[in-house]
C-alpha cells in the first residue's frame, strides 16, 4: 500500500508539530532556570536592603546625638 500525497503531509506536519513543541519545552526549562536565579536573587536583595535600613538608622542616630550633644552642651 503506499501513502496518499495526504497522508504524507499529514505525517510531515505532526512531525513539525513534533519538533515545535520539543523547542518549545526547551525554553520553558529555560525560562523555569532563568526564575530560579531571580528568585535567589530577590533574597539577596531584601538581605541588602534590611542591611542598608540598619546602617541609615545608625547614621541618622549617630547624627542626632552629636547635633543634640552640641545644642545642649554648657
Amino acid at each position: 500500500m503506499h501513502a496518499t500525497p495526504l497522508e504524507v503531509r499529514m505525517a510531515r506536519i505532526e512531525g513539525a508539530f513534533e519538533q515545535i513543541n520539543e523547542r518549545l519545552a526547551s525554553i520553558d526549562h529555560r525560562f523555569e532556570s532563568i526564575d530560579r536565579r531571580f528568585e535567589s536573587m530577590d533574597g539577596r536583595f531584601n538581605q541588602i536592603d534590611h542591611r542598608f535600613n540598619w546602617l541609615t538608622g545608625i547614621v541618622v542616630g549617630t547624627w542626632m546625638t552629636t547635633i543634640l550633644t552640641i545644642i545642649f552642651h554648657h
